[in-house]
């Protein structure tokens, strides 16, 4: 063996003509692919592993110096560049591969969105998006990324005369309740959510247009960091139809096919080497055979192992000795499954949860599910590091 080696290496040296050194391939510049249940990268087997840090375009945590934009009735502000470079180095420090970030797509209907009012666009909004993008770029990590919200929230109105009131309002990113008001139903989840007409975001031709034009302004803009659009950014390895969308019913999965192959079509018409999530609250079985959407998924309040294989059984193709038309149509379906949020804590809003580590292994054993990401990253409050940003919601991790 050795003298064959060394015969070659003679023969090679020997050669007149050498080989060109083949250039070395940047696996920034690839694109996340999926091959049945699997996703790829660079033609390898992919895990989309990580955090949400949903503050990453648009902030509610830090009031910021004064001078800066800022919102003081939602306490928004744009998160300044050693945050969301801080977040990026953490997540690669723990060995994550992929951030699910909420408002680099949710940006609707506050002073400081991408989208303030109907037809209005904020072009100082881009600023943070664009730069997480990058510096997600320059962390070799990649990121999905919602494109609208399902929810309102109360606020304490401190400002309120004679004394502090509650009042009702969208999450300070916005979502579906500012494209029902643009269009003249003037509701809330508060009040609507079991309201029909919630459903009018789904099957009203002008508030389907209207979130059209703001996915097309999202996802065609040219990122001035990376001179590449978010459509053409292999960054960007999956957009989100919504964040835990539903119909009038809490958990009820009730958004309509025809809306999630449509809004799926229309981003692949945009970006079609992008990824679809589904973005419904569930894995509905209805939207198994939408050919667009490449991944389901769920998400674990508290963590649940029950819940769990009853999503990866729907998902995945199973066998039979004697095929029913469901199993037939299951088995067609060839779909990935992350978690797309999970609380990692002992106990949440949802009861005590299930051992992480059994949960956990589930995930990795299943042949279709492809990631899972925890609810929900902090880190300090550059440039003042010694202190971190704290978020009341029970699920905060700090790290550093």
């Amino acid at each position: 063996m050795k003298a064959t080696i060394l015969a070659l290496a003679a023969g090679a040296l020997a050669s007149p003509t050498r080989s060109t050194p083949q250039p070395s391939v940047d696996i920034r510049d690839a694109h996340v692919t999926r091959e049945g249940s699997q996703l790829l990268l660079g033609g390898q087997p992919w895990e989309a592993v990580g955090g949400n840090v949903y503050w990453l375009g648009l902030d509610e945590n830090v009031t910021p110096p004064q001078g800066e934009p800022y919102d003081p009735s939602t306490k928004a502000s744009y998160p300044n560049k050693g945050r969301i470079t801080e977040a990026m180095a953490i997540i690669k420090a723990m060995g994550g591969t992929s951030i699910r970030a909420h408002t680099l797509g949710v940006s609707t209907g506050n002073p400081l969105s991408l989208v303030p009012s109907l037809g209005q666009v904020n072009q100082r909004a881009f600023d943070t998006i664009d730069w997480a993008v990058y510096q997600a770029r320059q962390h070799g990590l990649r990121l999905q990324v919602p494109l609208t919200d399902n929810f309102t929230r109360w606020l304490l109105q401190t400002d309120s005369r004679p004394s502090p009131a509650l009042v009702n309002s969208d999450y300070y990113h916005g979502g579906k309740y500012n494209f029902l008001r643009w269009h003249g139903f003037n509701l809330t989840q508060k009040t609507d959510a079991s309201n029909p007409l919630v459903q009018q975001f789904y099957t009203n031709a002008s508030i389907v247009s209207s979130f059209k034009e703001y996915i097309r302004t999202l996802v065609t803009h040219i990122n001035p960091y990376t001179n590449l659009s978010y459509a053409d950014d292999p960054t960007i390895w999956a957009y989100e139809t919504g964040n835990e969308l539903c119909g009038p019913v809490w958990g009820d999965m009730d958004v309509p096919v025809a809306w999630i192959r449509d809004i799926s079509r229309f981003v692949k018409a945009l970006a079609p080497r992008k990824l679809l999530v589904d973005g419904t609250y569930g894995v509905n079985s209805s939207h198994l055979s939408i050919s667009e959407i490449d991944i389901l998924s769920n998400h674990f309040y508290p963590v649940n192992i029950s819940k769990l294989k009853e999503d990866l059984d729907l998902g995945k193709p199973r066998a039979a000795p004697q095929p029913r038309e469901e199993d037939i149509r299951l088995a067609s379906a060839n779909k990935t499954y992350l978690a797309g949020e999970y609380g990692w804590t002992e106990t949440s809003s949802g009861g005590q949860r299930d051992s992480l580590s059994s949960w956990f292994r589930v995930l990795e054993q299943s042949p279709v599910a492809a990631g899972s990401a925890f609810w929900s990253l902090f880190g300090h409050n550059v440039p003042n590091c010694t202190v971190f940003v704290d978020h009341q919601d029970g699920f905060t991790l700090q790290y550093g």
